[in-house]
């Protein structure tokens, strides 16, 4: 009977203890790692937005590679998710993308279906620009119930699932750095939204030999500017390249040098008038000589087709600084703008 009495002495302490822990533990818990990617935020985001693609480098998956995963929706949209079942390291749960913000963020919400119950959790993952390429962020958050803050007093979950958390990014950043996409070329361009105002230009309008172009400038917006002063005219921002077309098997391009305006103007012999109506647009603010600019509009092209955006003509390239304001070429600025819808 002393035994029974010391056994039910012991069970009531744990009972006990576990009541104080279950009240006192922490009522929230967060897990949060990062990696910086040599690569641009278009190469990363495709397996980051994808739950397919997450899963190829996901380390609780790799805990069990018998697992059993299963996906619905479609995937890469708000609404699609997939769920695994596994042996006791992987469990039970699945996962439903919440929320996507294109080349800055994807959010789901994770469930684990445990002994005692259903875990519901926030998961996040966040790209941001840096000077060696793109930060990701792998983010995980929720509430404790009584259970949990049970279990969170005597054990972290940060330095739990933390490890896991670098594992998974090291994987993600040696898939993407590793692919042939993820060239240092173009690992520095932030794209950024940006609403295009529209305006009015007047411009010289020709498809030319591609080699002819930079005259073409050199030539033209001089006598662009002067036009726009006859007609008594305020010029409205820097001079603009007005790409329709850019041929490389034929070498040629249907461009159109031009400088906006403010009013209404009748255009001199030679030039024309051109409205460019206001749109959504993606801009890269590019520095530097314009040798190297093909790379920009690379990253660019690549942007629009993982976002799943539509490029709408003409492709605009504006020199707000250039060869007849800075000798140095590295100070030069251009703002290439894509009209997308």
């Amino acid at each position: 009977m002393k035994v029974v009495k010391v056994l039910l002495y012991v069970l009531l302490a744990f009972v006990v203890i576990g009541a104080i822990l279950g009240m006192i533990g922490p009522k929230t818990y967060k897990v949060e790692r990062s990696v910086v990617i040599a690569a641009t935020p278009n190469r990363v985001w495709p397996h980051m937005s994808s739950l397919r693609k997450a899963n190829e480098w996901s380390p609780f998956l790799k805990m069990d590679k018998a697992a059993v995963v299963t996906y619905s929706g479609k995937d890469g949209e708000v609404g699609s998710s997939s769920s695994w079942s596994g042996n006791h390291k992987v469990g039970k749960g699945s996962q439903t993308i919440t929320s996507i913000e294109p080349m800055k963020s994807s959010e789901v919400q994770l469930k684990f279906f445990m002994p005692w119950g259903e875990m519901v959790s926030s998961g996040s993952l966040h790209l941001d620009p840096d000077p060696a390429g793109t930060k990701v962020t792998w983010v995980m958050e929720g509430k404790n119930n009584y259970v949990g803050r049970m279990m969170g007093s005597v054990m972290s979950m940060d330095k739990n699932v933390g490890p896991s958390f670098e594992s998974g990014l090291a994987d993600l950043k040696k898939m993407v750095e590793s692919s042939s996409g993820a060239s240092s070329a173009g690992m520095n361009y932030q794209i950024n939204p940006t609403p295009f105002a529209g305006g009015k230009y007047l411009a010289i309008h020709k498809t030319m030999p591609m080699s002819d172009i930079s005259d073409a400038f050199m030539k033209g917006i001089p006598n662009l500017m002067t036009e726009v002063k006859k007609a008594k005219k305020d010029v409205a921002g820097a001079p603009v390249g007005i790409y329709y077309t850019w041929d490389e098997k034929k070498m040629e391009a249907d461009i159109a040098v031009a400088v906006p305006f403010k009013g209404d103007m009748k255009a001199p012999a030679g030039m024309e008038i051109i409205t460019v109506p206001a749109s959504k647009a993606m801009v890269i603010e590019y520095n530097g000589g314009y040798g190297k600019m093909g790379d920009a509009h690379m990253a660019m092209a690549d942007y629009i087709q993982t976002s799943k955006l539509e490029n709408v003509l003409p492709v605009m390239e504006e020199y707000v600084v250039g060869p007849a304001a800075e000798k140095d070429s590295t100070k030069w600025m251009t703002r290439i703008i894509y009209l997308v819808k």
